[in-house]
């Protein structure tokens, strides 16, 4: 998350306006400070912290089916019963997801009876790239940002990173799973962002980074003065979120940066007729 500090001043100057040609905007941007925020990011979708299918220890007739899709069950509730008196019963609370055994049904040993599914305690899990992963640790906070709840604001911490990454499409990303306190208005499923601070630089001046251009790997800017000349100006930079970077020598507050910026105009529609275009 990104604190503006900056005061937009917008000076728009039309250097040409042939059709199709590019203009130029020059933006103005006076210098005051803010705060810059590095996260990483991942995506991913919201998933269960606990799913299981419980299976036959020994194989028998099953004579009881209590288990119903859609029931909902607390730990220890007897699911199905054998002839032999054996239970099957629930290993924690949640739902019963799928029954796959019928009443006087002969089954195998580890043969799959039934599966239940906690919808109360979710998750994120989501795929950092490798560049980042080491950047983040198990414990720290992550924003979570649930696409399907826009105005939702959640967070919570990151409770696992794997060990071993996955290789696709010519990228290896590692997955990490981010605890959500709060589940209500959730789904199973629902796509979700996850974004973890790894940098902060507070009360600093900042400019845009398309403000800083380069000569001989020299970073400068151009100051606008109180007469509208320009000079260029030697700047250190600092921390960057893609959009703001951090100056730490060169500016001072109260400076006005300018840059100019290419504009694509749209094409006039001509046609051709009797005393030229209409």
């Amino acid at each position: 998350m990104v604190v503006l500090g900056i005061l937009l001043i917008l000076l728009a100057v039309r250097i040409s306006r042939v059709p199709g040609r590019v203009s130029v905007q020059y933006e103005n941007y006076q210098v005051v400070q803010g705060t810059i925020s590095k996260t990483v990011s991942g995506i991913g979708r919201v998933t269960t912290l606990y799913k299981e299918t419980v299976f036959a220890s020994s194989g028998g007739q099953i004579t009881q089916v209590n288990a119903v899709i859609g029931d909902i069950v607390k730990k220890g509730d007897v699911l199905l019963k054998f002839t032999s008196g054996s239970e099957i019963k629930a290993p924690f609370d949640g739902e019963v997801t799928q029954v796959y055994v019928k009443v006087n049904e002969w089954v195998n040993p580890s043969a799959r009876l039934a599966e239940v599914t906690d919808y109360i305690n979710l998750e994120i899990t989501a795929q950092v790239d490798e560049l980042d992963v080491a950047k983040i640790s198990k414990g720290q906070t992550a924003r979570i940002d649930i696409n399907a709840l826009d105005d939702e604001e959640l967070s919570g911490p990151i409770t696992s990173i794997a060990k071993e990454g996955v290789f696709s499409g010519g990228i290896t990303t590692f997955a990490i799973k981010v605890a959500i306190p709060d589940s209500s208005g959730l789904l199973v499923g629902m796509s979700a962002e996850i974004k973890a601070e790894v940098a902060r630089a507070q009360d600093v001046i900042v400019v845009p980074v398309e403000a800083v251009q380069y000569s001989d790997n020299q970073p400068y800017v151009w100051v606008k003065s109180a007469d509208a000349t320009l000079e260029q100006v030697n700047v250190e930079l600092g921390l960057s979120d893609g959009q703001l970077v951090e100056i730490k020598s060169g500016l001072t507050l109260g400076q006005t940066v300018s840059y100019e910026k290419p504009m694509v105009e749209e094409q006039r529609n001509f046609r051709p007729g009797l005393g030229g275009a209409r």
